[in-house]
């Protein structure tokens, strides 16, 4: 009620309609009713493994991806660079033995591996090193690629990624696994090094060496005994490997049966083997 300043009369003013939050719901509000189930809903619900990105297979996987997110450039231009981490070497040649995988998309590698600083296996790395431990790896591998006859290392391209080292291996061991490179799987010793004198002759030649000689310290006067895969063997495992698993573009990782029931305990053994196999 107010007062009218001509008459000085009252003037009635109309209540103003409130609303009241949070008030109870009314006579006619409509209850949410929950979906029906049926009696053996719970027995017959699948159960989905919750995702746990800080496993180390997943952690070791976010360094595959950020691998294969970089682009390739030609092994035989890598830029100077520091750092320790891993890497994926690609064929693109006309090789009819690696026809299947050779692909100018760098879809499917020929060889996955890794470069660790000094002192890593013995737990004695110093944090503020400027290692060149990854270019130093590619480097060799250029140079063995570059010796031989049958390949020409114009052929190859290499995606690389600087990371943290205790990653290095992990990633290594999941990329083996899931990229199943055949250098890697069916014909060893490319990233195999210089034993020293006294071994080569004591040890046989690489598969690799036998079936695209050209190392110097893998000639037949520098390592006599000859290795016990002959090169028509490795032709084979190649081959073989190949038409299951050449050509495939695993960039996007869609497809992750390769780690089906790959686990935590199993990246751990693998990676303890390797290092117990280097010594």
């Amino acid at each position: 009620m107010v007062v009218n300043q001509q008459d000085e009369s009252p003037v009635a003013i109309p209540p103003v309609a409130t609303t009241v939050v949070g008030a109870a719901k009314g006579k006619g509000a409509t209850r949410r009713r929950k979906p029906p189930r049926s009696k053996n809903w719970f027995a017959n619900a699948e159960r989905p493994e919750s995702y746990d990105p800080l496993t180390l297979v997943n952690l070791a996987r976010s360094v595959e991806l950020a691998l294969l997110a970089g682009d390739p450039v030609p092994l035989a231009a890598v830029p100077p660079f520091l750092g320790a981490g891993v890497y994926a070497i690609y064929y693109t040649g006309p090789h009819d033995l690696y026809a299947p995988i050779s692909d100018d998309g760098c879809h499917t590698p020929i060889y996955v591996g890794k470069a660790v600083p000094a002192g890593a296996r013995k737990g004695t790395v110093d944090g503020r090193n400027q290692t060149v431990a990854l270019w130093d790896r590619l480097e060799e591998h250029r140079e063995s690629i570059a010796a031989v006859d049958s390949l020409n290392v114009s052929d190859f391209v290499v995606r690389y990624l600087v990371t943290v080292e205790i990653f290095i291996a992990l990633a290594e061991r999941v990329m083996i696994r899931q990229l199943r490179p055949v250098w890697n799987l069916q014909l060893d010793g490319f990233g195999n090094h210089d034993p020293g004198k006294n071994r080569r002759l004591a040890q046989q030649r690489p598969a690799w060496d036998e079936l695209h000689p050209g190392r110097w310290w893998s000639e037949h006067e520098m390592m006599p005994t000859p290795c016990a895969i002959r090169p028509e063997t490795s032709i084979k495992r190649i081959r073989t490997h190949l038409a299951a698993h050449g050509n495939q573009d695993l960039r996007a990782l869609a497809d992750a049966n390769a780690l089906k029931g790959y686990g935590q305990g199993d990246l751990l053994r693998d990676v303890h083997d390797e290092e117990e196999t280097m010594g």
